[in-house]
């Protein structure tokens, strides 16, 4: 399931300097994705538990903080209970980034009181969404994992990414009127990678996101 560890990171955790568990693998397609390596295939190579529980304990005497990305780690039916043993073992405050597309799990997880923190991909408006994503249209998986962030008391974020020639005004205005008042909404610009060129940047005007 894990495929990649990154000892410090700065940016994956608000207000935390955090280790970083990469699993690999997704269950979206979207082209412009800066993790396409373990994103748009499996690797072979996981990192076994053994090395795993090395790397949390060199992090644990750096960093109380640990944020859990890929690719897509709910598309692991065993993500639960790794989880659960992460937290039980060393006790780090946890982070999930997440598209959103296995709200079943999601939900089992955020209940477990295990994890301490979200950050979720609202990728465009619904009708759009498989334009960015090139895969079926998981809006319906994405908003019960919306209702359920809401309906929780766990902390949460909400991210876009405005891909140029794939985004518009309309995905923007979308987002904006989607976040609650209390919500907190990033916006980031997608960068060109090397299987995804992007041949401008464009200006974002935004009333309520913050951009990244």
């Amino acid at each position: 399931m894990y495929c990649g560890y990154r000892s410090f990171s700065f940016v994956d955790y608000p207000k935390k300097i955090c280790s970083v568990l990469y699993t690999s693998g997704c269950n979206f397609r979207c082209p412009w994705c800066h993790n396409w390596k373990i994103a748009f295939e499996k690797e072979k190579n996981y990192i076994d538990e053994e090395q795993l529980h090395k790397y949390l304990n060199k992090s644990k005497k750096r960093v109380d903080a640990l944020c859990i990305s890929g690719g897509e780690p709910t598309i692991y039916e065993q993500l639960y209970e790794s989880i659960r043993d992460i937290k039980s073992k060393f006790n780090f405050y946890i982070k999930l980034d997440t598209n959103g597309s296995n709200p079943k799990l999601l939900s089992k997880i955020i209940k477990s009181k295990n994890i301490d923190y979200v950050a979720m991909d609202i990728k465009s408006r619904p009708n759009k969404y498989s334009d960015l994503t090139d895969v079926k249209n998981y809006w319906e998986q994405v908003y019960q994992s919306v209702w359920m962030l809401r309906n929780s008391d766990i902390d949460y974020e909400f991210r876009m990414t405005y891909v140029p020639g794939l985004s518009d005004e309309k995905d923007i205005e979308f987002f904006e009127n989607f976040l609650l008042n209390s919500e907190k909404g990033y916006i980031t610009n997608a960068k060109s990678t090397e299987i995804y060129n992007i041949e401008k940047n464009e200006t974002i005007n935004t009333d309520k996101l913050i951009m990244r």
